[in-house]
């Protein structure tokens, strides 16, 4: 089984006044989630899925951050800690093989390392 693991956010950043909508602080309180990788190939993410996510309304640039801008990738990831289509999203950016933004609460290059394993196994 493969999973997935969330990592820490950097301490000390917060939303920006952008993003209004975001109640959750960028630093993660909860403990670290595993998501079982594997098991996400049977997720149906064929249905509006897309309609109840945490992102829906936002402006789409805020998921498509700069890498090397940890502030803004954290944005982004706080805005899918908590979402109700988490792994959906991330079931359906891994079968389309998403190559940029964050999907699912998950990085770019945290996709591309599930996309490796999957290869390999």
């Amino acid at each position: 089984m493969d999973t997935l693991i969330d990592a820490p956010v950097s301490p000390g950043h917060a939303p920006s006044a952008a993003l209004p909508s975001v109640a959750a602080p960028v630093i993660r309180t909860t403990p670290l989630t595993a998501v079982d990788v594997d098991a996400l190939e049977a997720v149906d993410t064929t249905g509006q899925w897309h309609l109840r996510g945490a992102c829906r309304g936002l402006e789409a640039s805020i998921f498509y951050p700069d890498p090397d801008a940890a502030e803004d990738v954290a944005r982004a990831l706080a805005v899918c800690a908590g979402c109700e289509v988490r792994e959906a999203c991330l079931a359906h950016a891994l079968g389309r093989r998403e190559p940029t933004g964050i999907w699912g609460g998950t990085t770019e290059r945290e996709r591309r390392r599930v996309l490796r394993r999957r290869r390999s196994a």
